[in-house]
């Protein structure tokens, strides 16, 4: 399957509440209208202020998984979703500022499986590739370099690599990074204890040097899980 995020900003002069109650609520009924759609989860940011990374610009992050990219490329002119939750979207979010990738899984720590229910934090690490690596570069060290050091954080019950898919890079609009890491902790007491860790601010954050640009930012957040397994 193909995993598909749309980064999203709040529509100027809206509220956070409203935001994120039409996200969750009326923008997530019409979402469930879209036959193609295999799972569709919300990830609505958690205001949270870290010296170890840059804050995203974006409010949440809409993700989404097709069958494939064709399909997903399709939704552009879906009846479904153009008369449905594309309609919707200028009543808030910006959608000027929308951003979007296409990325393929790899589970690094699998974990339990999660209940649709559940309360986690999770974080959302939008990774740029460090100036002069290609992306088949960026990718290999990504996985098979860094990805070991990740088990060994403290709380982690899960992290996935979200991997752009490299053909589109040659699209009519270039992916704005070139990943997105999810980790998930049970709680932010458990986040911030983790990310204080040697694990982290020795290892992973020394080693990310090695393959991360200046652009990577994230934020925290807390799933809504619309289409779940």
């Amino acid at each position: 399957m193909v995993k598909c995020f749309a980064l999203l900003t709040k529509k100027t002069g809206t509220s956070d509440e409203h935001f994120h109650n039409h996200w969750r609520t009326t923008h997530a009924q019409l979402a469930l209208r879209i036959t193609s759609l295999r799972r569709y989860v919300q990830s609505h940011y958690i205001p949270h202020v870290s010296a170890s990374f840059a804050v995203a610009p974006f409010h949440g992050a809409a993700e989404v998984w097709y069958d494939d990219l064709a399909t997903a490329v399709g939704m552009r002119t879906n009846p479904q979703y153009v008369e449905g939750a594309y309609a919707d979207e200028p009543n808030f979010i910006n959608q000027s500022d929308l951003k979007w990738l296409a990325t393929k899984e790899h589970a690094v720590v699998a974990g339990s499986p999660i209940a649709k229910d559940a309360q986690l934090v999770k974080g959302v690490f939008l990774v740029k590739r460090k100036p002069g690596l290609s992306v088949a570069e960026f990718q290999d060290y990504w996985r098979n370099k860094h990805a070991p050091l990740v088990p060994r954080t403290p709380h982690l019950l899960k992290y996935v690599q979200c991997h752009v898919l490299p053909e589109t890079y040659e699209s009519e609009f270039p992916p704005p990074f070139d990943g997105v890491a999810e980790l998930w902790w049970p709680d932010l007491a458990k986040f911030k204890e983790s990310w204080a860790s040697k694990e982290i601010q020795v290892e992973q954050l020394t080693d990310a040097k090695n393959f991360v640009g200046a652009e990577t930012c994230a934020f925290l957040a807390q799933e809504n899980r619309v289409i779940w397994p």
